[in-house]
């Protein structure tokens, strides 16, 4: 195995410009980008030939292709923010990544970049999760992280922020000791809409954390909001970056298990955890069990698959040789598979319905210092923990009482009144140690 692969060269500042203008592209997707450039060498000839492809081709689909202006405005809000595109061929952009069908042409990064080219297992899972499963997950993200591996998640509720919070639990507690800071794994958000945006917007704190110790990336424009369209398109990056996925609690039909299909599709290992068959949240992670998922109960499972951190690259996959020149690369026979070229297309439009990318309507608010200020989504009302809350944090394992306080910030009064309000609905019963749980269905 060949540990250095070389590096391809820096792209142009021109090339960058045009891979980013042709992204942002109507109806370009991530494959159709990257077949412009398999079949053109570079950007900046693909969007010259792209009007007549589109002619040639008599098809009904129009192209907008992204003016110079709007792409430059996109780069200055981002370095505003302090963060830049790394855009697909350069040399930071990780080898993992650039190895999926569908990779991002480019991406921003808030945080450390060189985390993402280190050894890395995506946490995933309900955003109802029970304790329980919160519990492991945390426990989990902290083992990893000790172990070596970075922790990937979508700053969800849930699952996903207590493996956030697990992972950089690892390096808080190294700190000050013998340990050396740089064997432990960091955390990677990979958020839904601009890496400036942060939702929930009860993750503020989390996402502020993250962005010290470990890094937040998007495919998005910075300042654009989160849409539900935008989470599919999200969990593809988390499996990319990804050496393998854990599932941890998810419902048959949910995202997480979007990313289990997208993880195995990518030839990365699928891990689940296994739940009793009377929680609907176990649906998921039984079936992927079922049909040939790795059961993971502890991180030892993950290990026995996928080896120890210290042995590996982020992923054994070849860089994709890019071609920095300006002028095309010379197409053999000099014909052009416009066939090639409009079945991406298709493709991009079947496996994400918006693949172009639509722009943010606002600039990210000013900051008293006059730098680009992050923005948290949507002002909530002060949330009313309801007894149907409390119920989604149980499971049918029995949990203590004084873990669901702690967990709802609530006071020992109110978790006892919605207990009883529980207990007389028979939905939840009591055990011995002070402890409760869901009753089967």
């Amino acid at each position: 195995m060949n540990l250095h692969t070389p590096q391809p060269e820096r792209l142009p500042q021109s090339e960058r410009l045009a891979r980013m203008r042709l992204a942002r592209s109507s109806q370009i997707g991530p494959v159709t980008f990257r077949r412009l450039l398999e079949q053109f060498g570079s950007a900046r000839t693909a969007l010259e030939a792209l009007p007549d492809i589109i002619a040639k081709s008599r098809s009904r689909r129009p192209v907008e292709i992204a003016t110079r202006e709007d792409t430059v405005a996109e780069i200055e809000t981002a370095l505003a923010l302090s963060t830049r595109p790394i855009i697909w061929g350069d040399p930071e952009y990780p080898a993992a990544l650039a190895a999926i069908e569908d990779a991002p042409p480019y991406f921003y990064v808030l945080g450390d970049p060189g985390l993402l080219t280190r050894p890395t297992i995506g946490i995933v899972g309900a955003r109802n999760a029970s304790l329980g499963g919160c519990q492991f997950a945390g426990k989990l993200g902290r083992e990893l992280a000790v172990a070596g591996f970075n922790v990937a998640s979508g700053l969800a509720r849930g699952i996903d922020g207590a493996a956030h919070d697990g992972a950089m639990a690892a390096l808080k507690s190294r700190r000050g000791t013998s340990a050396s800071p740089t064997n432990i794994g960091a955390t990677i958000a990979v958020v839904a809409g601009g890496v400036d945006v942060i939702y929930p917007r009860e993750h503020a704190d989390l996402y502020r954390r993250i962005c010290e110790n470990g890094c937040v990336i998007s495919e998005m424009p910075p300042g654009l909001k989160p849409q539900a369209r935008h989470f599919p398109r999200r969990n593809r990056i988390i499996s990319g970056l990804s050496q393998g996925i854990v599932v941890i609690e998810a419902g048959r039909n949910s995202g997480s298990l979007i990313t289990a299909r997208m993880a195995a599709e990518q030839g990365r290992d699928v891990f689940a955890v296994p739940g009793s068959p009377t929680d609907p949240r176990a649906a998921g992670p039984n079936s992927l069990i079922r049909d040939g998922a790795v059961l993971c109960d502890s991180i030892d499972a993950i290990l026995d698959v996928v080896g120890p951190a210290g042995g590996l690259r982020q992923f054994d996959a070849p860089a994709y040789p890019f071609n920095s020149d300006s002028r095309p690369a010379p197409a053999q026979s000099g014909h052009i598979d416009i066939d090639a070229i409009l079945a991406g297309m298709d493709h991009d439009q079947n496996m994400m319905p918006d693949s172009s990318i639509e722009t943010p309507a606002r600039k990210p608010a000013k900051s008293h210092a006059g730098r680009e200020k992050i923005t948290a989504v949507a002002p909530m009302a002060p949330d009313v923990f309801s007894a149907d809350e409390l119920y989604d944090l149980l499971s049918t394992a029995p949990v203590a009482i004084d873990s669901l306080i702690r967990a709802s910030n609530l006071p020992a009064g109110a978790i006892s009144t919605l207990l009883i309000e529980l207990e007389l609905s028979g939905r939840v019963e009591r055990h011995p140690g002070n402890r409760v749980s869901r009753i089967p269905n």
